[in-house]
């Protein structure tokens, strides 16, 4: 290159540093890199050029055989390389130490650079997915295969207790949404490896961290420790889950590498049996034959339970949320962490730098500003900065929480948290790949197109050396002692600004040593964006000198390798490419079908066999760079977001090496790419946005022998390109086949009942649980007043629960109340059937003190008095022993802890004489196994199933939920007041197998409206809805839930809270998110009815 590319000198330092220090730790350089660049020679350059590159080549051929002496060493031995100095001037180099694993297994190891499997290195990019969120076995795969897609090789999965054990002697691992035999096999079938998290606690924002509910109310109870009630329990989950997940370990043919143990657990002064206990933890793993590694996530950098510390985990994982979870300046607090890599090599220095939960999202709150701000505060400019300052930070596992969130149905939240668990993750609620999953699959294709980088040691960062020219522009330089490939990860040095900034940066190649990039002009770093340089990067047998655009991935075609790089469109962007000779190259630019000769180079030059070019792309272009020996693919950053690159192999290696990738270009999704017939026909499987005026235009990259390709099943006919790919247009489905059917429900025909006869003075509750508890389960939080009125301790564990409490012989003026139920929590309270007070319930509210007198002649002292109350649980809650140091919240009070009457006289004794209690159906002895223990609450319509497909409701009168429609129908609709109202109807949806159409329903009551709602669909209760609270008012709907080729059940639920209330809704309306052209297929149906003789004991 010319002299003018080079920098006068070597790095300087930082202003304001101390040069006479910094030359004592300079960036480890090898010695044919760090020659002096401060004089030119004098002598002929040309012979000058040629010695140089002469030493070069016998320097890499050195360096090659030394690195395949030391691969048969570690193939043959099972060693690993550490640091040690072979190159000169600190340069690291290989020496050899075991590589560590359990001693059960060698299929799974791992050294201080990365996990190994197969006894080949691997970058583990997973993501989360929670089964029990997503309640349809059918659409695993589905989440799988966009995971796949995305990028991801692996996925998390936390198993969840309390939804197994829907009673102490009945754990269920069969059926719709338990099966995790299914789930695993659908895991491996698309390709991911599995890293399983069985708790016994999970937290997860869901109920008690995922404890039975029927455990947290026994006596003497100690979640989280050796005491013997818990020990027991978990003892008996662990032992029927266990021994599934470890049928699935990689060693056996399935694909679990990893197995998680508790959940941010620490030792402390609340915990003081937390090494016992972990350590029965990771022992009855070990007996019941979990051989892959095993590990504990810490909370944040605690050192809890670390290999150095504790020998009960092999592996340490690291949890951290940067941005934290309060959605509602999603533009704040932009700001990296920079202390990982320090961090990790003081406390787990020989194990790789592990994230177990990585920010994928944020829960929201109730009451607090949706998903949608969720989503922004972590969309693709978080996904951009902050993954890539993983990278810079020497993760090489990394698994975000969340991939895919899912739905919190039933009672399946925690109490702060509402029906949606979008999370604002990478993959929507309604399984809609974002673009921050697009964004994210930049990185994960190239981290797993780049093992180099595995095995890149830190050399230096922009707080010791001047990398740039611009002091607000940050660089770390990470560099593989065996290639010699450098990675600078760039970005601004004050992340939360929102400037953009032009810069220089300083990079070391081979051949060049010292230089500055690009040649001319500047590279541009725009508002929030990190990239990822790469110098002497190796894509098969092509070699980069360096690029300014960043690397998306590589394969070969026909033996060709074919590069993918994408820059914005508006920057300079530059790169060089080291040659074999002379070899002539051709520059195309695409638009749209045309294809332009050199149109949009700005220079390209070879000398010396260095190829570099200096292009301008605009925003509506992607170019071509052919030679004999590679193809370029330079993309505008828009575009690649449609840029696919999956294996082909038939076992869908999760660690698939990128030449056996194909690349597919244009598609909303690509699935999968498979091949069955020798090799002879690649099938493509995918999606297609039937909204989008583009995606079905599509060219693919792949190996000639390849003499037919097929798009779902379909084959294509294809057209050459000039540059070894072939293209093809996929036929939008026509309207006929393509043809929907949601219903309107206005134009339903509705049935209704008052669906809390309970308040009525003559209503019969002798079938109810009578109260007679007198001494509590809870010695924390024990009642304040008796019997003990927490229904949980009478088998009552989710929702809505109702109460009769009886007095008489009194003259009692009022009555003073404490309901616990958790935040957003409500209640309703009826005297001798009328309405008597209520709360409607707040965010920040998880108990409610209320006293109250007695209407004028309300109350009697001749007759019996009967006290109704209605009061919500939104869950048990969290244990907070570690985040809030309170290691007894779960057993915070759910239910009536103080309930006493008010007698007009003080010194009166005025007390009720019984209470009786309901909440769902048979309590602990579920009459509807498929959907419990989390579907059901304690109101009437409830108990006698007519949420249920099968309910006969051809005995109720017409009726309709939508307020402003109330005025003619019959007398008995419900008007302004208290109550609860349960309306009914059947509709027909009709979705075609070949598409896929995201189906949600939206609910709206009006801001003040003052009621709480409860929806169902084919007997799952999928919404709940607090029109005063808020945030949610769209409740997605998975096919399989939905019967998408015929009748549905939706039932509502409408529990007006106080007087000016109505039971009744301004809107209730199916909509679509989405339509998609899918290879899915049809999601099937399970018409299990639910509903069994057994109801009509609760028929009044």
């Amino acid at each position: 290159m010319p002299s003018a590319h080079r920098l006068s000198r070597p790095f300087s330092p930082r202003r304001g540093t101390d040069s006479s220090r910094l030359h004592l730790t300079r960036p480890p350089v090898p010695s044919r890199l760090s020659a002096d660049l401060s004089i030119i020679s004098n002598g002929p350059e040309k012979k000058r050029r040629r010695r140089r590159s002469i030493i070069a080549l016998l320097s890499c051929c050195f360096i090659l055989v030394l690195c395949l002496i030391q691969y048969e060493i570690l193939r043959l031995d099972n060693l690993a390389v550490e640091h040690g100095s072979i190159f000169g001037n600190g340069m690291t180099g290989l020496s050899v130490k075991a590589i560590k694993s359990t001693g059960l297994t060698d299929v799974v190891q791992w050294d201080r650079n990365s996990m190994i499997i197969r006894h080949r290195p691997v970058f583990i990019i997973s993501g989360e997915f929670h089964y029990w969120r997503l309640p349809v076995q059918h659409l695993y795969f589905d989440i799988f295969q966009k995971m796949r897609a995305t990028g991801h090789n692996a996925v998390s999965i936390y198993f969840h207790w309390g939804y197994h054990a829907v009673r102490e002697d009945n754990l269920i691992f069969q059926g719709v949404g338990r099966d995790i035999q299914a789930m695993l096999d659908a895991a491996k079938r698309a390709g991911l490896y599995v890293i399983a998290r069985p708790g016994p606690y999970i937290h997860a924002e869901t109920s008690a961290g995922g404890i039975p509910g029927w455990l947290v109310t026994k006596k003497g109870v100690k979640v989280r420790t050796d005491e013997s009630t818990y020990t027991k329990a978990w003892q008996q989950y662990w032992s029927e889950i266990i021994p599934i997940i470890a049928r699935n370990q990689i060693d056996r043919g399935g694909n679990v590498i990893a197995l998680q143990i508790e959940n941010e657990y620490t030792e402390s002064d609340f915990y003081p049996s937390a090494r016992k206990y972990m350590r029965e933890l990771s022992d009855g793993a070990r007996k019941l034959e979990i051989v892959v590694p095993i590990f504990h996530n810490d909370l944040n950098m605690f050192e809890s339970f670390t290999p150095k510390n504790f020998s009960g985990v092999d592996l340490y994982g690291l949890d951290s949320y940067p941005r934290g979870f309060d959605c509602r300046d999603p533009m704040s607090n932009f700001n990296v962490l920079t202390n990982y890599r320090q961090y990790l090599a003081k406390v787990a220095a020989e194990t790789p730098n592990f994230s177990p939960e990585f920010q994928g999202g944020s829960y929201d709150l109730w009451g607090g500003t949706g998903y949608d701000s969720c989503m922004e505060m972590t969309g693709p400019e978080f996904v951009n900065v902050f993954y890539k300052n993983n990278v810079a930070q020497k993760f090489t596992m990394m698994s975000h929480y969340m991939t895919y969130g899912g739905t919190n149905w039933g009672g399946l939240a925690s109490p702060s948290i509402y029906t949606s668990y979008d999370y604002g993750a990478a993959i929507s609620e309604s399984r809609i790949v974002r673009d921050k999953a697009n964004e994210a699959k930049l990185l994960w294709t190239f981290l797993r197109s780049s093992p180099s980088l595995l095995n890149a040691d830190f050399v230096a960062d922009s707080d010791t050396y001047a990398y740039t020219d611009n002091n607000d522009v940050f660089a770390t330089e990470l560099r593989d002692p065996r290639s010699l490939t450098g990675y600078y990860v760039v970005r601004s040095r004050n992340t939360n600004s929102r400037d953009g900034k032009a810069y220089r940066l300083n990079v070391r190649t081979i051949a060049d040593g010292l230089i500055q990039i690009p040649y001319k002009g500047s590279l541009t770093l725009r508002s929030r964006e990190s990239q990822i340089i790469v110098t002497d990067y190796e894509a098969g047998p092509l070699r980069f000198g360096y690029s300014t655009m960043e690397v998306f991935t590589w394969t070969t075609v026909d033996e060709k390798p074919v590069l993918i790089m994408y820059g914005n469109f508006e920057d300079l962007n530059e790169f060089s490419i080291k040659q074999h000779g002379d070899v002539p190259f051709k520059f195309y630019n695409i638009r749209g079908n045309a294809v332009l000769l050199n149109y949009g180079v700005k220079s390209a030059s070879t000398e010396n066999n260095d190829l570099r070019i200096t292009s301008m792309l605009d925003g509506e272009s992607r170019a071509v760079v052919e030679s004999h020996d590679y193809i370029l693919l330079l993309m505008n950053r828009p575009d690649i977001y449609n840029v696919w690159a999956l294996g082909w192999a038939a076992d869908l290696d999760p660690n698939t090496p990128p030449h056996q990738q194909v690349i597919v270009i244009g598609p909303y999704l690509v699935r999968n790419v498979t091949s069955k017939d020798n090799g002879k026909t690649l099938n493509i499987y995918g999606d297609i946005d039937m909204e989008s005026n583009s995606g079905d235009i599509v060219e693919v990259y792949a190996d000639s022998s390849f003499e037919n390709i097929k798009w779902n099943g379909q084959l294509m006919h294809t057209y050459p390109t000039k540059f070894n790919s072939r293209t093809f247009t996929v036929p939008k489905p026509n309207n006929n086949l393509a043809e929907i059917t949601i219903p309107d429900l206005r134009r339903a025909e509705w049935r209704g009942i008052d669906a809390i006869p309970d308040i009525h003075e003559k209503y019969d509750d002798s079938k109810w649980t009578v109260a007679d508890k007198f001494e509590s389960t809870n010695k924390w939080y024990p009642p304040e007043t008796f019997p003990v009125l927490y229904p949980g301790e009478y088998g009552f564990h989710v929702g809505n629960v109702i109460y009769r409490g009886r007095f008489s012989g009194c003259n009692a003026k009022g009555v003073k109340m404490q309901i616990w139920g958790g935040a957003a929590c409500g209640f309703t309270a009826w005297l001798n059937g009328e309405y008597l007070t209520s709360d409607r319930g707040s965010p920040g509210q998880h108990w409610i003190e209320k006293e109250v007198l007695f209407p004028d002649a309300l109350a009697s002292t001749k007759k019996m008095n009967i006290l109704v109350i209605l009061a919500d649980r939104m869950g048990y809650e969290l244990d907070n022993g570690v985040t809030e140091r309170d290691p007894h919240s779960t057993l915070n009070p759910r239910g009536i802890r103080l309930v006493r009457l008010i007698p007009e006289d003080p010194d009166d004794k005025c007390e009720f004489s019984q209470w009786t209690i309901q909440g769902n159906a048979g309590g602990e002895d579920y009459d509807d196994l498929l959907r419990a223990p989390y579907n059901e609450d304690g109101i009437y319509a409830q108990r006698i199933g007519a949420h249920l497909p099968a309910f006969d409701d051809t005995s109720w009168q017409s009726a309709t939920p939508f307020v402003d429609l109330l005025a003619g129908m019959h007398p008995l609709s419900p008007i302004p007041g208290a109550g609860v109202w349960f309306y009914r109807t059947v509709v027909d949806i009709v979705i075609p197998d070949i598409l896929d159409v995201p189906i949600g329903v939206r609910m709206r009551a009006g801001e003040h409206s003052g009621v709480r709602v409860e929806l169902f669909i084919n007997g799952w209760q999928f919404g709940k809805y607090i029109s005063d609270i808020g945030p949610q008012e769209e409740f997605p709907i998975p096919p399989g839930i939905i019967n998408t080729n015929g009748e549905n059940v939706v039932g509502v639920q409408v529990w007006a809270v106080d007087s000016n209330a109505t039971a009744g809704l301004e809107v209730l309306e199916f909509f679509a998110y989405g339509k998609y052209a899918s290879s899915i297929g049809g999601v099937p149906h399970d018409d299990y009815k639910g509903w069994s003789v057994e109801r009509e004991q609760y028929v009044s």
